[in-house]
């Protein structure tokens, strides 16, 4: 087992099977773990929804609700933890209509043993390590690390959707490596691809755990800003702007200065997606027009 403690969430409805599941777990040589108990649907509900989970058990029948209804409802909201039924029905009608929904599998009750649940638990943390692996090379830029163009866009629907919802700032800054051709011609496109490196590991370190960074294209970057005011967003798109034109990217060869142009605008009531980034692109023009290494803020 592995020597780190797991994060377990039971959603069983009947006291007696949820005892026989903790005495299984009781009974696995190695196993650290803490465990949840949910005993209705609606409890499994909202659990699932406010925590991480290791591994998530599920009973199929749940009495106010069932589970397979519980399992379309966490993967519709993305929850990432690998789902295990517990059911004391078997069949592979079952089996087909949990696999269809995202379920990893399903242990038959009164057939469980300690083994049985260790083998489960040992296949789910490596299935869910490897859809992570997966899920990281299809979301992020191979380049610079940060989040990729299609990825930052679905980040920025549900950016959006929770601004309007709960009526919170949203603010986008585009941003741009000035005379980036000039760099790939006089030192070449590998000097070039670290210079885009360099910059990434700089917007990391300068933004927020909440902030969505992202490879917007070539030397373009956009940095999506929550709970952030078009002013705010300026005045750390100007921090940044003075951070990169006062470092340099250097290696053992050759020392380059850098200098970016960026656009600011803050999401507004009328805006649409397309809309509001066609505002900070102009932002990012206008920058552009004024001799580049400037911020400018689209005012809405």
């Amino acid at each position: 087992m592995l020597d780190v403690e797991l994060k377990l969430l039971l959603i069983e409805d009947d006291a007696e099977d949820k005892d026989i599941f903790e005495y299984m777990l009781s009974k696995i040589d190695g196993l650290k773990y803490q465990v949840k108990w949910c005993n209705s649907f609606s409890a499994g509900k909202e659990e699932i929804l406010n925590s991480h989970y290791d591994v998530i058990f599920m009973d199929y029948r749940l009495g106010e609700g069932d589970g397979v209804s519980l399992l379309r409802y966490a993967k519709e909201n993305d929850c990432r933890a690998p789902i295990i039924f517990l059911s004391a029905e078997k069949g592979r009608e079952i089996y087909k209509e949990i696999k269809q929904w995202g379920a990893l599998n399903y242990l038959k009750k009164g057939e469980i043993t300690p083994d049985h649940l260790a083998i489960a638990i040992d296949y789910a943390i490596e299935i869910a390590a490897q859809y992570q692996l997966l899920r990281e090379i299809a979301s992020h830029d191979g380049l610079t690390g940060l989040y990729n163009h299609r990825e930052m866009h679905v980040l920025f629907d549900k950016e959006i959707d929770r601004a309007r919802r709960y009526k919170t700032s949203l603010s986008l800054i585009m941003l741009d490596i000035d005379y980036f051709k000039k760099i790939n011609d006089s030192y070449g496109h590998l000097v070039g691809d670290c210079v885009i490196r360099w910059l990434a590991e700089l917007i990391k370190e300068s933004s927020r755990t909440c902030d969505i960074n992202s490879r917007y294209g070539g030397e373009e970057f956009a940095i999506i800003l929550p709970e952030t005011t078009g002013e705010s967003a300026y005045t750390k798109a100007e921090a940044l702007r003075q951070l990169i034109e006062n470092s340099a990217y250097s290696d053992e060869k050759i020392n380059i200065s850098i200098t970016v142009s960026m656009g600011v605008a803050e999401f507004g009531a009328s805006d649409t997606k397309m809309s509001f980034i066609d505002r900070a692109d102009k932002a990012l023009y206008s920058s552009k027009s004024l001799g580049r290494n400037h911020v400018c803020y689209e005012i809405a």
